[in-house]
């Protein structure tokens, strides 16, 4: 089955790029650089009437500014595991409010109705809660403060493990980009 997502690949320092990616790759087994999902499968448009209508609901959003300073252990209980998300202190309210403005019109059907939209990256994936709390802590503790900021979406196309880029699509430059 082919389903159509959007994403957001913050940009970061490079020193925490690299971290983000590591632990990533560790404990939660993402390949490549971390993001942001801001709209989950379940759109039935082409690939092209898609990509448009993230181009237009998207046209006068600002770039977004946003700092990851606080863990948060999140269960799935379909699948019985736990993740650790790491969300935004700062830019929180702004990548929500993308989240919502984007889900219009036909990409409407794509809201998950059985969980609330929390932006987030996931650092971690485990089947037991009490590593994830651990972990969860560990980073809360350590003082973790990521700054980053969304300057794009990419519209994905995927099919089981393989995933296309649809469109890169550059929010507004007004606001604190100039």
């Amino acid at each position: 089955m082919e389903t159509l997502e959007v994403i957001a690949r913050p940009h970061f320092e490079k020193a925490d790029l690299a971290w983000l990616t590591d632990i990533r790759s560790r404990r939660a087994g993402s390949r490549g650089p971390p993001y942001f999902t801001l709209i989950f499968h379940g759109a039935e448009m082409t690939p092209s009437a898609f990509a448009e209508q993230v181009r237009k609901l998207a046209a006068d959003v600002p770039r977004i500014r946003f700092r990851l300073r606080s863990a948060l252990v999140v269960p799935e209980p379909t699948v019985g595991r736990f993740h650790v998300f790491l969300i935004p202190d700062e830019g929180f309210g702004a990548i929500l409010k993308l989240h919502d403005a984007l889900h219009v019109g036909g990409i409407e059907t794509a809201l998950r109705s059985d969980t609330p939209y929390l932006p987030h990256i996931t650092v971690a994936t485990t089947s037991e809660y009490a590593t994830a709390r651990k972990l969860a802590q560990a980073l809360n503790m350590g003082g973790i403060d990521v700054p980053g900021h969304i300057e794009a979406l990419e519209v994905e196309r995927r099919a089981g493990d393989v995933v296309r880029k649809v469109a890169d699509i550059p929010l507004a430059k007004h606001g604190w980009f100039g």
